[in-house]
């Protein structure tokens, strides 16, 4: 949770968790919608955009360590 806190006042338009999905989420479901018509199963498509969300998430917690 603490992530989330530092995070907001780098970016003030973003009021509460529930405003950044309602902002992201339609362009997520392009890109999901891309990989499928590209071929590939929407769960496999879900899964990695999870995955590299998941590392993004990780090499944001080092940063911060240091």
């Amino acid at each position: 949770m603490s992530v989330v806190l530092e995070f907001r006042p780098k970016c003030p338009h973003v009021e509460t968790l529930a405003d950044c999905r309602e902002a992201l989420e339609p362009l997520v479901m392009k890109i999901l919608g891309e990989a499928v018509s590209r071929g590939y199963p929407p769960a496999e498509a879900a899964m990695v955009i999870a995955d590299i969300a998941d590392d993004y998430i990780l090499m944001l917690s080092r940063q911060l360590r240091y």
